[in-house]
């Protein structure tokens, strides 16, 4: 057991304190000198070169003995009886997180990222990124980002901030930290200006490994209406090509880092979407396939009735597909429609939303003639079956 373990454990733990109340000054002295030698050592192992086992192996082993410490200390604090010692456990927790803190300053990549932070220390976390969180919030908000958009970045501090009872590790606790900084130099005056942005807030987030499902999501959102904006798939190409170019100039995250650590990176997930919305778009610019005829095939429906006959078959789950352009492509040559007139595309996503009445009625009625030959069909096989 180590000096520093036999101080806290034993000589400050409540019962101690209760019988011997006169020698806490002493006590608390003792962790003062205590601190200032584990701080020397600490100091001659920063001539090691990061990296170096041993060097590593220390640092670790004082990191997790001071969190298990500081979270003793806080269960002295809970312990019914012992109010009057407050003070006590106060001045000792100080004195833990000073060695704690010079921990993260000066050996952070030699720390464990997966171990809990003690509560005393994420308490001390939360009282310094919230004034930096509001004001890298009032910094995006002069750059014109939309509100949705930053709630979007910050929802990982302010998850921290109001959620105390949620414990999360030093990795974590390293990125949020990370973000803030990256954010608070972005909207720095001159950093960057009000036309780039958006741009720029996306380089900064891709970088970190802002690996959130929401922000993928967005991102996925942000292109594709970007894409709507032009008539041809050329056009919508280059949008792509754009974005994708963007991108791959980022370089690769480490795997273990970001906001969820040994998940797929946002560089890569968003890499993936991209050249795969390439290749469906490029698979649409194809020339069609026809059969072995030469002659497609031909049919009566207006582009209302195919639209809610297609919603319908969706929704039943008698057709499974990626996306609505699909449905629409796949249904062109059939009402002799260009794949490419996004005219006509945009006609049928809105009449996929709101079928007029008169559209209902009239498919109500090819149906029921339908159901009629269906009927009949079934009559005969049965009236077959009986001879």
């Amino acid at each position: 057991m180590t000096l520093l373990n036999h101080i806290v454990t034993v000589q400050l733990c409540p019962q101690a304190l209760t019988e011997m109340i006169g020698e806490v000054p002493q006590c608390l002295e003792q962790l003062q000198s205590e601190k200032n030698r584990v701080t020397a050592l600490l100091l001659r192992l920063s001539d090691l070169p990061a990296g170096n086992s041993r060097r590593m192996a220390a640092v670790r082993y004082w990191q997790r003995t001071i969190a298990r410490l500081l979270d003793v200390l806080r269960s002295y604090e809970d312990t019914p009886g012992t109010q009057g010692f407050t003070r006590h456990y106060a001045a000792a927790t100080q004195q833990l997180l000073q060695v704690m803190t010079g921990l993260e300053q000066h050996f952070r990549d030699d720390l464990a990222p997966d171990l809990l932070l003690p509560h005393a220390y994420a308490r001390s976390a939360r009282s310094i990124l919230l004034p930096r969180m509001l004001q890298a919030e009032r910094g995006m908000g002069r750059l014109n980002i939309d509100a949705p958009f930053r709630r979007l970045m910050l929802e990982p501090v302010w998850n921290f901030l109001e959620r105390p009872e949620e414990r999360i590790t030093f990795g974590e606790i390293f990125f949020l930290r990370d973000l803030l900084t990256r954010l608070l130099f972005f909207t720095y005056p001159g950093s960057t200006t009000a036309d780039r942005a958006m741009i720029d807030v996306h380089h900064l987030l891709v970088d970190l490994n802002f690996n959130a499902a929401g922000y993928f999501v967005f991102c996925v959102e942000s292109v594709r209406r970007e894409m709507l904006k032009y008539r041809s798939f050329r056009e919508r190409m280059r949008v792509l090509a754009w974005c994708l170019r963007e991108v791959k100039r980022i370089p690769p995250a480490d795997r273990q880092k970001g906001l969820r650590p040994g998940s797929f990176p946002i560089r890569d997930q968003l890499i993936v979407w991209l050249e795969e919305e390439r290749i469906f778009i490029r698979h649409l610019m194809a020339p069609v396939a026809r059969n072995a005829d030469g002659a497609p095939w031909t049919t009566r429906l207006t582009v209302p009735q195919a639209a809610l006959m297609a919603r319908v078959y969706l929704e039943e789950g008698l057709v499974k597909t990626a996306s609505l352009q699909q449905v629409f492509v796949s249904l062109a040559d059939m009402l002799h429609l260009r794949k490419a007139d996004t005219i006509a595309e945009d006609a049928f996503r809105v009449k996929y939303q709101n079928p007029s009445l008169s559209t209902v009625t009239a498919c109500k009625q090819w149906i029921g003639k339908i159901l009629d030959r269906l009927n009949d069909y079934e009559s005969q096989m049965r009236t077959s079956a009986d001879h």
